[in-house]
């Protein structure tokens, strides 16, 4: 669908631009980041993937781990975009995965909170934000929101891991 297009879209992007991107600087990297989903993501949740990206790296600095830039990139994506935990978005998935990752925990622990995140909004009756609020709730019934599958799948992906 929409969102599997957009999101293939973009990693043929960074795949073509990976050697381009500035990965011994974390700043740079997350402001690249922002700039290059900005024109290579369509839709609502590139907007959303750039806010997260460029705000992480206006919050980076020295003496604030890269988690935590991150985590204040999630927060300015929840504010402009409106949505949190709980409506039924990729930020179920995001969210907890963040807060494994500035807890300290391994990688594969990152993931599968990810993958727990994503598969709660299964059960989650109504969307409240995204593309899905505009569907009616028997549609969305024992379906998996796509952005937080894909939120699940990169994780798992980086972990090496198939979701189980």
């Amino acid at each position: 669908g929409d969102t599997g297009s957009t999101l293939a879209g973009a990693a043929g992007t960074l795949a073509e631009e990976l050697d381009t991107l500035p990965l011994g600087d974390t700043k740079q990297f997350f402001e690249a980041m922002g700039e290059l989903l900005s024109k290579a993501m369509g839709g609502s949740s590139g907007v959303l993937m750039a806010i997260f990206f460029s705000a992480a790296g206006q919050k980076f600095n020295n003496n604030l781990h890269w988690t935590k830039a991150l985590e204040a990139g999630l927060n300015r994506m929840m504010e402009v975009g409106g949505a949190q935990i709980g409506d039924r978005t990729m930020i179920d998935a995001l969210a907890p995965a963040l807060k494994e990752l500035n807890e300290g925990k391994t990688l594969l622990d990152v993931a599968r909170a990810a993958r727990a995140g994503a598969d709660a909004t299964r059960k989650m009756p109504i969307a409240k934000a995204g593309r899905a609020a505009y569907l009616s709730r028997g549609v969305l019934q024992n379906v998996t929101d796509p952005g937080a599958e894909a939120v699940a799948c990169l994780f798992e992906g980086l972990a090496g891991d198939k979701g189980g």
